[in-house]
């Protein structure tokens, strides 16, 4: 029997248009992911082709998450639809068993669903033939799509089947479903927070019900060519993420069986006493007279009565309850990793609450506002009292106004509650700073417009399409395809809507700026907003003819005058409103797209390439008069280069790039010798001067320039945040530079490609003479003397590289002089802001005999001063070990400057280090082990006052090796001074993660350590790793006369000694002078080669000889292989000293190294015997991941005891 129903249902399913729409959505949505940048789901990146065989399980399993909405439609209505047909009754009278009923709906509706994903998989397939970019194809290969859609789509399927065919059968309520739907996102979203730590990924990769972070963890260190061959292989996480999730569907249909009651009358627990009648005695009642009155004060009772009806109705709903109760968890559950940086916590503030609500509750608010626009919309006609309700006397407008009305109530409350759980997760953290303004201002302003515009939109939907899946299904696909405008050209904010922004909130400058252009915008949507809702009241149905002929025409009789003025009143605002915008943003300002950006550099590269290497002159000095004006967020710049010829041949022109930025004004630039300017490209600001008489070797000239910085209006988006009303941070590079300027070049491949342009290097080979002799930050200078004039405001401090000569105000405005001693690098900034500062000194050797005094200051944002103490700790310890194991510190002061949060970095200027607040102010250190942030950012930036500015490296591979590797290990050696070793695990492993995942999406090719090109996830995440192990090989000791060496040689005056700037090779050389012969190797293998390992630990137990004699035996596996520069690996033979660590837990549970010794490896397989004196709980090889190991999670393991023979 269960066949024929099965056959019925499928006969059933075939009739249905319904059926092949949903076959034709996933279809479509398919060939227009593989064939175009339309839809993105999941696609590759880097040198990872489109259609991989992991590019294509990911996409499958998104898209079958994403569109489980589908399997909803389908599966949630298999029994449901018996109900609502009211056909109950005669199925469950027939001879019909609950078995056969169930599995026949169920297997038939299954193979329906099956049947329509089979389109995704259909159109991914097909998508292939269309793609364009046949470079970024590998050939068509069949079972790259069989595999995924089987071992993933198919478990996917399965138990969102189960969940809603008996969510659907069990409550007969399609209500319940959509809850079952939301609970599912919540539970993936789980999965995703997880993820943040790299420790978690493993639990979140098992509960992640669509395998979406699964996949991503399983193949996290793939490189570019396993991700091109490889399918994911249906083992470990895989597997049992896939049969835990396929078993808990059928546990879903088990229960689901035994609970469905094969009745027409379900039964109850709780069934209600039935209510004895009681006789009545017959009483008379007066009837009142009543006036009617249909004046305005009736208008706005019923408008008050009804929106407070809708309210309640919204509000004690199952669904709306549900999504709170979701997104609240979801939220206490994200609140324990917001603000982590490498497992550390940074304190609450407000504004990381205001980011914890909108990261967690973000698609909660649009999906309360599309379901219950649509579910208002319908209420009456849903429960059949549409009629009885639309013949009251009412105004049109009242119901449709009274719901949305009810709804916006809906986010004001909930808005509340959320304000409320912000401060109690503030409470809970030990925070008591509640800044309640910011909440409310963000909440029910940017947020609160998010809702305002899209519910009056889904308003407008509902009664124009008059179906309300149908509408739910509009605005949704609106909601999506506002993400597509972009690839469409239309990327104006003009064209998107509701693109009103608020900006990032700072402490140190609130929203800015920020809050004129998000009122323009906001004015813009809302009143395109409003006036589609007054369309839609023209519209809305009232009675029982809804087709638009007769809408339309009861419509013209609707148009009464308050509602024509509303709707005239609301489009000229819009019409109005946007053409301000217009004019601020194209006209005031210059607006381009990113096609015109990218030609706008193409054309530059094209036009001035020629350029490139023409002999130019250095500067040799600076000196500068700044006007800062934060309010008006204006400055001017008013200075003077000298310029000085060290070619060996006389210099007929001077080629200048004056600034790109349209916001900035040149008013002169003159020279001190008579010059003629003989070729312009103003639009690109580049002019070549003619010297009437050549620039002869040795000899120098003067340039004086002004340019102003004139803001006007707001721009459409990249809005300037170097000028703020506070916190100011300029840098040089908006002045005037020499020569061509590769930087304006595209950069990407892909970009160059679309722009007719051939690939290009990274950087210049270490061989190549012409970036010998550049510097890594700018060819302009060898070092320049600087000195500095700069006015601001007279409540702000204005702070620039240079020891501070004068400060005075004039004319109610306040200056500061600031002047260097000695040579700097053409690398400057200028900060100003309302300052709180903190001040102290330490003292440095200069040689046995002599001592230098440097002073320390802070100037801090108030109320950050959290982590002054461990900022002025970092300074004091770094200045010590830097100028004991290196070479003197070279200036008399060192200045930390905090500036607002619209960057997360800080960067290291000549005895000046800018630092935001968002990296280092608000880090809370609790626990002993958390890695201080704070601390080895300040050694970090302090470091580069060494390689950067001392030892400046040339413009070539492996130049940010000498900058920031060696700024790494510098840090990485202060903090080994503070804290012990098991304290640095955190940090390497979190940077040994960032180079791992970093390779996986390479975008050229992966080089070596030595040769790397400011590939970041190399020079920092795998150069930290590396140093950090090749002290640990050769002494840190070792390392430091190195580079004590490496300084004296290649430091300041370099080019004066010996013609260029220092490269890896010359660090290379200097660590083998002091590496032992046996180790030359390591240096081969870390520097030259990309060479990675697998260590394992097999087994590890114990036998307990006495209280103090414990006998570790422990079975290791080890494995080294070499890898080209896409990833491909091989095994190679290992001869290597590895370490190998043992741990004991302390009466704490914490724990602490007892052993630590390096052993020699020659086998793949190696057994050691090692004798401890305290009681074992772990051990493991290369337990603190020095070494680059792909799986380090495995190089440790708890120890058995085992009873000795």
């Amino acid at each position: 029997m269960w066949f024929k129903i099965l056959k019925f249902e499928l006969q059933y399913r075939k009739k249905r248009p319904a059926t092949y729409i949903y076959f034709a959505i996933l279809f479509l949505m398919a060939v227009l992911t593989m064939s175009t940048d339309i839809i993105q789901v999941g696609g590759g990146s880097g040198l990872v082709k489109e259609n991989s065989p992991t590019t294509i399980a990911n996409m499958m399993a998104i898209l079958s998450g994403i569109m489980m909405m589908i399997t909803s439609a389908i599966m949630g209505v298999a029994v449901l639809r018996d109900f609502e047909h009211n056909t109950e009754s005669m199925l469950f009278t027939t001879p019909i068993s609950k078995f056969d009923y169930l599995l026949g709906r169920f297997l038939g509706s299954f193979i329906v669903v099956l049947f329509v994903f089979g389109g995704m998989m259909l159109g991914f397939m097909l998508g292939e033939l269309f793609n364009p970019d046949k470079d970024k194809m590998l050939p068509f290969n069949f079972y790259h799509y069989v595999h995924p859609f089987i071992t993933i789509v198919l478990a996917n399927l399965f138990f969102t089947s189960a969940l809603f065919f008996v969510t659907g059968a069990l409550s007969r309520k399609m209500v319940t479903v959509y809850v079952q739907w939301i609970l599912l996102f919540a539970v993936y979203q789980i999965a995703l927070i997880l993820t943040r730590e790299v420790d978690n990924r493993d639990l979140a990769a098992l509960i992640d019900p669509f395998a979406i972070r699964t996949i991503a963890n399983k193949i996290q260190y793939w490189t570019v060519a396993e991700q091109n061959s490889m399918v994911v292989p249906f083992d470990g996480v895989v597997m049992w993420n896939r049969l835990m999730w396929m078993g808990i569907g059928l546990l879903t249909l088990i229960i689901g069986y035994f609970s469905f009651s094969f009745n027409v009358v379900r039964k109850s627990w709780f069934k209600k006493k039935a209510a004895k009648a009681e006789s009545a005695s017959k009483t008379s009642v007066s009837i009142p007279s009543v006036s009617f009155n249909f004046g305005f004060s009736t208008y706005l009772l019923q408008l008050r009565k009804q929106t407070w009806f809708y309210f309640k109705s919204v509000i004690k709903s199952v669904p709306f309850q549900a999504i709170i109760v979701f997104g609240m968890f979801l939220m206490v559950v994200n609140s324990f990793f917001v603000g982590r940086v490498f497992g550390t916590y940074t304190y609450p503030t407000t504004y990381l609450m205001i980011e914890l609500i909108t990261n967690s509750f973000s698609l909660f608010f649009l999906i309360i506002l599309v379901f219950y626009s649509g579910e208002l919309v319908w209420r009456e006609r849903d429960v059949k009292i549409n009629l009885i309700q639309d013949a009251l006397p009412m105004p049109d407008f009242i119901s449709l106004v009274s719901k949305f009305i009810g709804l916006i109530l809906v986010f004001v409350i909930l808005n509340l509650i959320l304000i409320g759980s912000g401060v109690l997760i503030q409470a809970a953290k030990g925070y008591y700073k509640f800044d309640l303004p910011v909440y409310f201002y963000t909440l029910f302003t940017e947020t609160f417009s998010f809702v305002i515009l899209f519910s009056l939109l889904a308003f407008f939907v509902q009664v124009m399409v008059n179906n309300k899946f149908l509408g739910h299904a509009v605005v949704i696909v609106f909601f999506i395809a506002t993400g597509v405008l972009d690839l469409l050209g239309l990327e104006h904010s003009l064209f998107q809507f509701g693109s009103a922004s608020l900006g990032t909130y700072s402490e140190m400058n609130g929203y800015g700026h920020f809050v004129k252009s998000f009122s323009w915008f906001d004015l813009y949507w809302l009143a395109f907003s409003i006036f589609l809702f007054g369309v839609a009241v023209v519209f809305a149905v009232r009675g029982s003819e809804a087709a638009m002929k007769w809408r339309w025409h009861i419509g013209k009789m609707r148009l009464s005058r308050p509602i024509l003025t509303l709707i005239i009143t609301t489009f000229l605002t819009f019409v109005m409103s946007g053409c301000y915008i217009f004019y601020n943003t194209n006209i005031e300002n210059t607006y381009r797209n990113s096609d015109d950006q990218e030609a706008l550099q193409a054309d530059y590269e094209r036009t001035l390439k020629k350029y490139e290497f023409v002999k130019q002159p250095k500067i040799t000095s600076i000196k500068v008069k700044s006007e800062l004006y934060p309010s008006d967020r204006d400055y001017s710049m008013e200075g003077t280069y000298t310029l000085k010829n060290f070619e060996e041949q006389p210099i007929d022109s001077i080629h200048l790039q004056l600034g790109l930025d349209e916001d900035l004004t040149y008013e002169t630039v003159t020279f001190s010798r008579p010059t003629t300017i003989v070729e312009s490209y103003d639009e690109y600001r580049y002019y070549i001067h003619k010297l009437d008489n050549p620039l002869m070797p040795g000899d120098s000239i003067t340039m004086d320039f002004k340019y102003v910085f004139d803001t006007k209006g707001f721009k459409e988006s990249g809005s300037n945040t170097s000028i703020v009303f506070n916190g100011t941070f300029l840098n040089n590079g908006s002045f005037p530079s020499l020569g061509y300027n590769a930087g304006n070049e595209l950069g990407t491949d892909d970009d160059r490609k679309d722009n007719d342009l051939e690939p290009k290097d990274r950087m210049m080979k270490r061989d190549n003479p012409i970036g010998l002799r550049q510097g890594f930050i700018s060819d302009d200078s060898h070092g320049v003397d600087f000195e500095i004039i700069v006015g601001t405001v007279p409540d702000q401090i204005a702070v620039a590289p240079g020891y501070l000569q004068r400060e005075w105000e004039e004319n109610g405005r306040r200056y500061f002089h600031y002047k260097m001693d000695q040579p700097m690098m053409p690398f400057f900034n200028i900060v100003s802001a309302r300052y709180e500062v903190v001040r102290d000194m330490t003292t440095i050797n200069l040689t046995d005999s002599t001592t230098r005094d440097i002073n320390l200051e802070i100037y801090y944002h108030e109320g950050h001063e959290y982590n002054l103490e461990s900022m002025m700790k970092g300074m004091k310890d770094s200045f010590k070990y830097f100028s004991e194991n290196f070479s003197p510190y070279q200036y008399r002061q060192m200045r930390i400057l905090e500036f607002p949060r619209y960057a997360s970095f800080a960067q290291s200027f000549a005895n000046t280090v800018p630092f935001s607040e968002a990296i280092g102010f608000m880090v809370k250190i609790e626990e002993e082990d958390d890695v201080d942030v704070t601390y080895f950012v300040t050694a970090h930036e302090l470091a580069h006052q060494w390689w950067g500015h001392q030892l400046t490296p040339g413009n070539v591979q492996g130049s940010a090796v000498l900058s920031e590797t060696l700024s790494q290990y510098s840090a990485l050696m202060v903090m080994k001074q503070a804290y012990p070793q098991e304290h640095l695990k955190e940090f390497l492993k979190e940077e040994l993660n960032r180079y791992l995942r970093g390779r996986t999406t390479e975008q050229k090719k992966e080089m070596p350590l030595a040769l790397a090109e400011n590939q970041s996830y190399i020079h920092y995440g795998k150069g930290a790793n590396i140093m950090y192990a090749l002290q640990d090989y050769i002494g840190e000791d070792s390392i430091n006369v190195a580079l004590r060496r490496l300084v004296e040689k290649w430091g300041p005056g370099t080019i004066e000694r010996n013609g260029r700037y220092a490269t890896t090779i010359d660090l290379i050389g200097y660590l083998r002078e002091v590496t032992h012969d046996s180790l030359q190797n390591v240096i081969t293998d870390f520097f030259d080669k990309i060479i990675l390992y697998e260590n394992k630990v097999n087994t590890a137990s114990f036998t307990e000889n006495s209280e103090s004699d414990y006998l570790v035996s422990i079975d290791l596996s080890t494995k080294k292989m070499q890898s080209d520069s896409l990833g491909r690996s091989e095994q190679v033979a290992i001869d290597d000293w590895i370490d190998v660590g043992i741990y004991s837990e302390d009466e704490n549970g914490d724990e602490k190294l007892i052993y630590m010794r390096k052993h020699r490896f020659t086998n793949e397989e190696t057994s050691l015997e090692i004798s401890v004196d305290k009681k074992p709980s772990s051990a493991g090889i290369d337990p603190l991941n020095k070494l680059i190991d792909r799986n380090p999670d495995d190089n440790t393991k708890r120890v058995s005891l085992e009873e000795a023979s």
